[in-house]
């Protein structure tokens, strides 16, 4: 009996280079899970290739191999695991390198409470769990679909059509910015810009938009707390933060609050946005042919008691009227 309930236990994976920690969070997780633990980057790519983990936490700073860089590895080996990294604010440059590679699920702040790191390995493991099974469905759909005469061909024409001109908003206190961005971009995606957080809310509330890409340096608000607004309005658009503010506390904020896209600090080449456009919106439609790749979704879905701070409130009353008022204008 014992050996079925050893069985069904959900494998997990422990990177760290410091033994102690190793053994405090195996006496964290043992009786719950099959812990399996690593002091570097190599063994721990070893055990990926071998046994199915459902969610990694690694530290970031070890010898040999940095945690963000096996992280990277792990996304290619296991892209179902879910990715944790332990962290300080003064890993700035991985952190940052970190968002834009889209390794991490979430930054866990050093030191680790373990309350904290119960819940959200618990949440990672039912995040894992909920992926492949809607996985399996789609694959299932899929074949089934193949055995039909005309599957789908009605669907494909209305989503080439849907997407044929996807909207991209730019969102930046500078005028002088928002203009060249439009000018720049303009010819290959419809972009539109706005100067201020309530102009944003209202041109969202006239047209889906596929891409926001924000500044979140607005004195009087907090940005990621905008961009999380628009996320929990609209969770096919894609977030994408352009901003002169270098700073690891938005950075991480902006992954666990927000699951950005990609995190540019200005000046940022124009080649690197266009590419950045060109994959956020493959992202979001993406979101729109399978929702279960929006993985904060998900996670808000199977654990939903977050509570919404004041400020978040406050701006979902904003966008709220910004809604009200198109449609009183459509009458």
């Amino acid at each position: 009996m014992s050996k079925n309930v050893i069985e069904e236990k959900s494998n997990i994976l422990f990177v760290d280079d410091e033994p102690m920690i190793l053994s405090s969070l195996n006496m964290l997780f043992k009786n719950k899970y099959k812990v399996y633990l690593a002091e570097n980057g190599f063994d721990a790519l070893e055990i990926i290739k071998s046994v199915p983990i459902k969610v990694v936490v690694s530290d970031q700073r070890m010898p040999g191999m940095l945690g963000h860089e096996l992280l990277r590895q792990v996304k290619e080996i296991s892209p179902n695991s879910v990715r944790m990294l332990l962290t300080g604010y003064s890993d700035l440059d991985a952190i940052i390198g970190s968002v834009n590679a889209g390794e991490v699920f979430r930054f866990i702040n050093k030191p680790w409470q373990g309350e904290f790191m119960l819940y959200v390995v618990k949440l990672g493991v039912e995040i894992y769990d909920k992926v492949t099974k809607l996985q399996e469905t789609e694959m299932q759909k899929q074949d089934d679909a193949v055995t039909e005469e005309h599957p789908v061909s009605g669907h494909r024409v209305h989503i080439e059509v849907e997407e044929a001109s996807p909207t991209v908003l730019f969102v930046d206190y500078s005028e002088e910015e928002t203009g060249r961005l439009v000018d720049k971009y303009g010819s290959a995606f419809n972009a539109v810009a706005v100067n201020s957080i309530d102009a944003a809310f209202q041109e969202m509330a006239k047209k889906p938009v596929s891409v926001i890409v924000s500044n979140i340096n607005f004195g009087d608000v907090d940005g990621v707390s905008f961009l999380d607004t628009v996320r929990r309005e609209y969770p096919n658009t894609v977030s994408v933060i352009l901003t002169e503010v270098k700073d690891a506390q938005l950075a991480i904020r902006s992954i666990n609050e927000l699951n950005v896209f990609r995190y540019l600090v200005k000046p940022m080449p124009e080649d690197q946005i266009s590419h950045t456009l060109e994959k956020a919106i493959e992202r979001s439609k993406a979101f729109k042919a399978t929702p279960h790749k929006n993985v904060l979704k998900m996670a808000e879905e199977i654990s939903p008691e977050r509570m919404v701070r004041n400020e978040e409130s406050t701006l979902r009353l904003r966008l709220r009227a910004a809604q009200a008022l198109l449609a009183k204008n459509k009458k």
